[in-house]
């Protein structure tokens, strides 16, 4: 079974990785791999998390996301990206030891604590994952682990060898050191407000406090025993108590939320997209109309309803007023093949029942023609995609084409979800069909609603 096999929609490495209620124990994670030897060193001789904490922890996110929810070749550049910043941090300690953050024996915890990080978010949230579930999720988490540059022998081989494996770095192997030190205490004086949350220093400053000692409070209180005793770390009293009452808040409001809500943006929109969480059926021309045609929901189709569906691509792909019109004119192209096809009066509405009358007699859709009608519309929004008109889209270029639009992450993994070969490449042809049968309700196509905007 390849990596590839065994991420991915129903795997419980993307059930479980991606939540929000990681950012929970993200911290403690953070100091568990900076005590590591050579991590460590490297961070505090290379890193530059102290000057800019919040690009940093974005940027560990998003690399945590792209290599667990990106397609095969997303993963495969997060990890030479990361192959290629690891061997650049190398040196010596304070200690005289050299060091590399490329040490394999390094990759290897910094891999593995992301897996116990999980662990512990859910033994403390009440919620456990069961030893069949845990099994799973590290038989998946070692297959990651080799793209990341690990054979089967630098990874324990099963749960109960990672527990001992991992009791056993916290005892014999990791370290007090400045970063750890750093990430305990010093740090609370130096985080700045997020760049996009404009707050006065005078409120910022003891938010600051509270938030940073909680994060450090709750990190120290869930530490492994040996480590933390190492450290000479105490606990404020009840801090134990106060950090599973948060846990089990924070698990109970995420099992009331709608799954998508409950995970990362990157995370929640490859769900989205690959259709783990379906938001809109459009198998049928009747449900298509219902949903996506009938833009208002007044039960009529009108020409503002095909109005605002071209308004909204011209939104997402940020067009100027050459393509705009381009759109426009393939939209307004589209509205008089449903008149005709229903018999409506040019000022009129296209009822449910026409619509579908003219499906049933054979009037409508007919096949795609690019020059006219809803097949006008599938190559305008096609050409505007594939920009060089090489009949493929690499994940990069359609990135950039998206970066203005306000859903951007649901429709990049819209799109990504139709990487049939898990590439990372798009091909124009198969998203033309696919474009044609959602267009005509005779499939659902998850980057054309979000394209519509009814979602």
């Amino acid at each position: 079974m390849t990596t590839q096999d065994v991420l991915g929609p129903g795997s419980t490495t993307w059930q479980h990785l991606g939540q929000w209620r990681l950012l929970l124990v993200i911290h403690r994670t953070l100091l568990l791999q900076a005590a590591h030897p050579a991590i460590g060193a490297a961070v505090g001789q290379f890193s530059v998390y102290t000057a800019r904490p919040w690009r940093r922890f974005l940027r560990t996110l998003d690399s945590l996301q792209n290599y667990v929810y990106g397609t095969a070749s997303e993963r495969e550049r997060e990890l030479a990206r990361l192959e290629r910043l690891h061997r650049r941090m190398r040196g010596t300690d304070d200690h005289g030891r050299p060091f590399t953050a490329a040490d394999t024996g390094a990759r290897a915890w910094v891999h593995l604590t992301l897996f116990e990080a999980v662990l512990t978010l859910h033994d403390l949230g009440g919620d456990p994952l069961d030893r069949a579930e845990a099994e799973r999720f590290y038989d998946e988490w070692r297959q990651l682990g080799r793209l990341f540059g690990l054979t089967a022998a630098d990874q324990p081989a099963d749960l109960d060898e990672f527990r001992a494996y991992f009791d056993r770095m916290a005892s014999d192997v990791l370290e007090d050191n400045p970063t750890v030190r750093d990430l305990l205490s010093g740090s609370i004086f130096r985080v700045p407000p997020p760049s996009n949350l404009p707050v006065p220093d005078l409120v910022w400053a003891p938010l600051r406090h509270l938030v940073v000692s909680t994060a450090v409070q709750a990190t120290t209180a869930t530490l492994p025993d040996a480590y933390r005793r190492r450290l000479r770390l105490t606990t404020a009293p009840g801090a134990g108590l106060l950090v599973l009452g948060a846990h089990h808040a924070a698990r109970v409001v995420a099992d009331l939320l709608p799954t998508p809500w409950r995970y990362l943006p990157m995370a929640s929109a490859a769900i989205r997209a690959t259709g783990s969480v379906r938001a809109v059926p459009g198998t049928d021309p009747g449900t298509f109309f219902g949903t996506i045609l009938d833009q208002s929901g007044d039960g009529v189709v009108r020409w503002a309803d095909l109005l605002g569906m071209a308004r909204e691509i011209s939104v997402h792909l940020d067009l100027d007023e050459a393509d705009e019109n381009d759109v426009h004119d393939a939209f307004e192209s589209w509205w008089r093949q449903l008149l005709a096809a229903t018999g409506a009066p040019a000022d009129g509405s296209v009822t449910r029942a026409a619509y579908l009358t003219a499906i049933a007699e054979g009037r409508y859709p007919g096949t795609s023609d690019p020059g006219q009608g809803y097949g006008r519309v599938t190559d305008v929004v096609c050409r505007l995609i594939d920009r060089n008109d090489d009949g493929e889209v690499t994940q990069a270029e359609y990135s950039r084409l998206l970066d203005r639009s306000p859903r951007r992450h649901e429709l990049i993994a819209a799109l990504r979800s139709l990487d049939r070969d898990g590439n990372g490449t798009l091909h124009t042809g198969e998203f033309r069909e696919a474009l044609d049968a959602f267009l005509t309700g005779r499939a659902d196509l998850a980057a054309g609603r979000h394209l519509l905007g009814r979602v």
